[in-house]
């Protein structure tokens, strides 16, 4: 199901996250400390679904609600064990993470279908 109709400000928030991640691992991961194994598996990870993404499809952003899950995880724990700047970055991905959660779960909450009690 496509979304080209029902695109609001919680798809754009989704939507700079999303980028957000993308451009924080090719720093983090890519620049500042080279782990160029779990770039390409984080890169992997984000570029697969974001042409459905971009498009606002309802499927897409509902198996990515439970796939950020993962980069959420990531970043609680890179906090415990880096430095002042790894940290930084690790809690940067964590606010991304929670950040494209909660506007997933508010773009996709227009798309519920109701169910109406009979009785």
């Amino acid at each position: 199901m496509s979304a080209h109709n029902f695109k609001n400000k919680w798809f754009y928030f989704a939507l700079f996250a999303w980028g957000g991640l993308i451009l924080l691992t090719l720093v983090w991961d890519g620049l500042l400390f080279p782990l160029y194994y779990m770039m390409l598996i984080k890169l992997i990870l984000l570029a697969l679904p974001l042409r459905g993404i971009v498009a606002g499809r309802v499927y897409t952003f509902q198996y990515c609600s439970m796939l950020i899950l993962a980069f959420f995880t990531e970043g609680v724990m890179r906090v415990v064990g880096q430095n002042v700047w790894g940290q930084t970055l690790a809690a940067t991905e964590i606010a991304l993470s929670v950040a494209f959660f909660v506007s997933c779960l508010a773009y996709l909450k227009q798309f519920k279908i109701k169910k109406v009690k009979t009785k």
